[in-house]
């Protein structure tokens, strides 16, 4: 009797009527210069073409295993069930509207296969528009985390507040498997980086190249009420919680993982974190919202107006 060996490397693609950018993802991860991989993708109950589109490529390529979900799971849910439904060593999280250089799996592969410490291996991240053209952005390296303590990496992780290239890496699965996974409020994913930092090394593979898409319906773009029924189709309300929900994940995965790092020392790192004033006004604006939402509202308005207010007159040239 045959045996199916599990693939090197498994990438999960969730998505959600993707049918703008999905044909040219897909095509990106079946151009790699490294074939032993499944693609498994999530799909949330899409309304559009998406289902047409991975029904059609996984009848062409036997590797890509498509998933309809019954019902919108929210993204969080849909993120985790890509990974719950993958069985290769290491791990990659795909987004519908992103591309992946040919050799993104090749170079992501041989970092993380020559030390057991990594736990990511992350690309260098280059901004595309909605044609594909290349615009001006890079995102920014990490500091090199070699010979860094698990306390250290929590602290630079929190600090950070996400870090895209890292976050569509490619990832040790035995060390993402000990993790809360995402929960179900944006910026969870800053937190799960945050814990996978507590676990072991991201590593830098600057040959890897990710190509992230901007464009006006992506997830950074949406009103705060349509993040949070992006995350959570069936329980979205007006005061989306974002930022007291990350501290409360951030502190359950300090105590889960205190044998890693001590527990008096990660807790003090997110206290520092926490009194940033910025983040303690958006703590203040959450906290009104659960009283009164259109104040909330008003005094959100009032203050970004001043931050445009301050920025606009840092910029002014002198007379």
């Amino acid at each position: 009797m045959e045996h199916s060996k599990s693939p090197k490397v498994s990438l999960g693609l969730p998505v959600y009527n993707g049918e703008n950018f999905l044909s040219d993802a897909i095509q990106s991860i079946l151009d790699q210069d490294f074939g032993d991989f499944e693609l498994v993708i999530t799909d949330n109950a899409s309304t559009d073409r998406t289902a047409d589109i991975c029904l059609e490529f996984a009848q062409r390529d036997r590797r890509i295993r498509y998933v309809r979900n019954v019902r919108n799971l929210g993204a969080g849910a849909n993120f985790n069930r890509a990974f719950q439904l993958s069985t290769g060593e290491y791990f990659k999280w795909c987004a519908h509207d992103d591309r992946l250089g040919s050799g993104f799996l090749t170079d992501c592969v041989r970092a993380l296969d020559a030390n057991a410490r990594h736990v990511i291996a992350y690309p260098r991240l280059l901004g595309i528009d909605e044609t594909g053209q290349l615009t001006s952005y890079v995102e920014r390296v990490l500091p090199d985390m070699g010979g860094s303590t698990p306390a250290s990496r929590f602290r630079l992780m929190v600090a950070a507040h996400g870090w895209d290239a890292a976050m569509f890496g490619l990832w040790r699965r035995a060390s993402l498997a000990k993790t809360t996974l995402h929960e179900p409020y944006y910026g969870s994913d800053c937190a799960l980086l945050a814990e996978m930092a507590l676990l072991g090394t991201f590593v830098h593979a600057p040959n890897a190249i990710l190509y992230s898409r901007d464009h006006p319906t992506r997830s950074v773009r949406l009103p705060s009420s349509e993040r949070l029924a992006w995350q959570n189709p069936d329980g979205s309300t007006a005061n989306a919680f974002e930022l007291s929900r990350r501290l409360k994940h951030l502190v359950a995965i300090a105590y889960r993982h205190r044998r890693t790092a001590p527990l008096g020392m990660t807790l003090l790192h997110l206290v520092a974190w926490i009194l940033d004033p910025l983040l303690i006004a958006r703590l203040f604006l959450e906290l009104v919202g659960a009283v009164s939402p259109q104040l909330r509202a008003k005094l959100r308005g009032a203050g970004l107006g001043a931050l445009k207010r301050i920025h606009a007159g840092s910029n002014r040239s002198p007379a």
